[in-house]
């Protein structure tokens, strides 16, 4: 029998937690047991001390005040094992969801960029989120209702079965058709839900990028046209959640209509039964109890159908993070990258984000250790592409890169970003301090070296204008400082890194010249003694390369030292092809 996809799912993580579910699961069965006996207080106080002549020598009061005290102790040994089971079910499926969210995250943050370019940042945050804890609902549920539910309607059969045979297949006779009815109603409830959860993911995407670019919408005036962006999101969801609620809210009325038959005509048969002789009252009430215990656990597993539909349609989404294989992965037998004694070249070197659209084509670039070379050229003819490559963000579908004569693909990822220190185009910082998102270029970084690397950078001139210096904290994507300011802090993230490559990506852009000037010097005195790749339309920043290399439209680069002379040929019709110009 195949699992549900919610419970497969969750099942590496689930084994873990095995012993928790056993007694979460032990423990609601001592439940069962517990409840089939509730019934039986008040048909021994019909029968014996209510009767018009009782059977015991008992006062009739004693056995009344027995019965009830037998009533009020079976509820609450009902309710303590109901808060046990409870609380080891709902544990374990917490601790199963952290690890399945930490295998998720995981896994999203080693998929390929060409997957991240696809997926919204709010849409995987959602599946993170939301879509784990539906998958949750369904191991709690299945822990906490369908084991217990079956266990019930097992025994309550059988006891059925001992007292009245008759009785009992009169009221499992709408079992069947209320079955007939849960396999549809669940395919109804899982396509509903997919729908829904789809929407939901749509809207979370929506709102993280608005909630990102908060400034814009307001610099710009468009609050009103973010509140319809939002707004037509939230519509969409709303409209597939309520037309999920319908499909779900349709059932409850059907199959309690269905059960309700079943028990009419228990009723029916059984009072007969009574007056013939066959059933005393008592016998009669323990049956109907019996009976309601019987639909409650049919009434559940219908449920049950229902939240694993639920949970089936978030699985799904979450399979979809899990199974994808899309990642620069490392080839069999990879090694740790050289140190970068001889230097890094790249040999007719092809690259495209889409099939159709070369990026890159037959590039070449030879860079010496301890050489700065400066990348110039328009935007988009694939200069921080470049940079990406040398980090294998992205691999090449052409030509190859080496780092001292060894192909990249044959070294580890980790060992051979360790290799470069890289500082993007939006200086990213983590909502942390200024001391924290330094120190992230170097897991081993102390308080001196963040404080060193901060000095190297130019940080200081600004920390010691703050109130708590380096351990001010910056907000989410460092928004208490300034661009150039922000620009200095990832600057001396590189310095604090060890590695020997620095990789800069327009380091300067959009500051003005007194905040350029300053990220100028901080490069200078950050990078002394290390190979430096750097990315820039800044003539006064190409200025302290070794050696320029202009990436040209249509064919062409070339490559001079810098002060030199810069002329290269045009070919229309071709991505950018280089050739080395003395």
């Amino acid at each position: 029998m195949k699992l549900p996809l919610s419970l497969a799912i969750a099942g590496p993580a689930a084994r873990v937690q095995r012993p928790a579910l056993a007694a979460a699961a032990g423990l609601v069965v001592l439940r069962v047991g517990a409840v089939l006996l509730r019934p039986w207080p008040l048909a021994l106080a019909v029968d014996y001390a209510l009767a018009p002549e009782p059977a015991t020598g008992l006062d009739p009061v004693v056995l009344l005040a027995l019965s009830a005290l037998a009533g009020v102790l079976l509820s609450t040994v009902i309710g303590l094992l109901d808060m046990a089971s409870l609380q080891a079910a709902e544990g374990a499926a917490e601790r199963i969801g952290a690890s399945l969210r930490a295998t998720m995250f995981q896994r999203t943050m080693t998929r390929s960029l060409r997957w991240h370019d696809r997926m919204r940042s709010g849409e995987l945050v959602s599946r993170l989120t939301t879509d784990v804890g539906r998958v949750l609902d369904g191991v709690v549920a299945v822990t906490t209702s369908f084991l217990p539910d079956a266990v019930m309607l097992i025994g309550v059969l059988a006891l059925l079965c001992v007292f009245d045979p008759e009785l009992a297949l009169i009221g499992l006779a709408v079992v069947p058709v209320l079955a007939v009815l849960a396999v549809r109603q669940r395919r109804l409830i899982r396509t509903a839900q997919q729908d829904a959860r789809a929407e939901s993911g749509r809207l979370a995407g929506a709102t993280t990028d608005l909630l990102r670019n908060v400034r814009a919408v307001q610099a710009f005036g468009r609050i009103d046209r973010a509140a319809t962006i939002f707004g037509a999101r939230n519509r969409a969801v709303l409209e597939v959640e309520q037309r999920a609620i319908g499909v779900d809210a349709r059932w409850t009325p059907v199959a309690d209509g269905v059960l309700a038959i079943g028990a009419a005509l228990v009723l029916v048969v059984g009072g007969r039964h009574v007056l013939t002789g066959a059933l005393t009252t008592g016998q009669l009430l323990v049956v109907l109890a019996y009976l309601r215990d019987l639909y409650s656990p049919v009434r559940g597993l219908t449920r049950l159908s229902a939240v694993l539909a639920k949970a089936g349609a978030s699985a799904t989404r979450v399979q979809e993070v899990l199974d994808c294989d899309e990642a620069v992965v490392d080839r069999v037998g990879a090694r740790p990258a050289p140190v970068l004694r001889a230097g890094v070249r790249f040999e007719s070197v092809g690259f495209s984000y889409e099939s159709a659209h070369p990026v890159l084509r037959d590039f070449d670039l030879d860079i010496d250790a301890g050489e700065t070379i400066c990348l110039l050229g328009p935007s988009g003819i694939g200069k921080s592409t470049v940079l990406h490559l040398l980090l294998r963000l992205y691999d090449v579908d052409a030509g190859r890169i080496t780092i001292d004569g060894v192909d990249l693909r044959d070294c580890t990822q980790r060992s051979l970003r360790e290799r470069f220190a890289f500082v993007p185009q939006a200086p990213w910082l983590l909502d942390a301090t200024i001391a924290e998102n330094i120190a992230f270029g170097n897991q081993d970084a102390t308080r001196a070296g963040v404080v060193a690397a901060g000095r190297a950078a130019l940080v200081d001139e600004f920390t010691d204008r703050l109130l708590f210096g380096y351990d001010t904290p910056l907000g989410e994507g460092g928004v208490r400082l300034s661009g150039g300011q922000r620009r200095r802090v990832a600057i001396a993230r590189a310095a604090v890194s060890p590695a020997p490559m620095v990789l800069l990506d327009e380091p300067t852009s959009s500051l003005d010249p007194a905040s350029a000037a300053a990220v100028v010097e901080a490069i200078r005195t950050t990078t002394t003694h290390r190979t430096v790749l750097l990315v820039t339309h800044d003539r006064d920043l190409a200025a302290i390369a070794d050696r320029v290399v202009t990436l040209l439209p249509h064919g062409s680069h070339s490559s001079r030292p810098e002060g030199g002379d810069n002329h290269a040929p045009h070919q229309a019709g071709h991505a950018p092809r280089p050739r080395t110009v003395p």
